[in-house]
């Protein structure tokens, strides 16, 4: 048992445009040569919530203002998007051993 590995979540603090605070768990990151990106998903700490949650993956930008702050952004070029989502979602599946299901279009 000496070995087992526990399982220890990056988790996010962000602040809506309302000023609530919402913690994620912070899946995977994906950094180009200009760009820094992350997959997360909302974090849940009680057995109720994680039963009941639907972990949706949301894929966002890692934007820095003027100074010097980071904050997360949507990503606006729908190329740009597919392209880094598949990527992440890759990792995310490969890292935690599971398949998202993909919708149709």
């Amino acid at each position: 048992m000496e070995n087992e590995e526990i399982y220890e979540p990056d988790l996010l603090s962000v602040t809506d445009e309302d000023g609530n605070e919402i913690v994620f768990e912070l899946l995977e990151r994906y950094e180009t040569d200009d760009d820094v990106y992350v997959a997360i998903t909302e974090y849940h700490d009680t057995a109720e919530e994680i039963v009941d949650a639907d972990y949706e993956v949301i894929i966002l930008k890692v934007v820095e203002d003027e100074n010097g702050d980071e904050f997360l952004e949507e990503i606006q070029d729908e190329m740009e998007y597919e392209q880094i989502s598949d990527i992440l979602m890759a990792k995310v599946e490969e890292k935690f051993d599971v398949e998202y299901f993909e919708p149709e279009q």
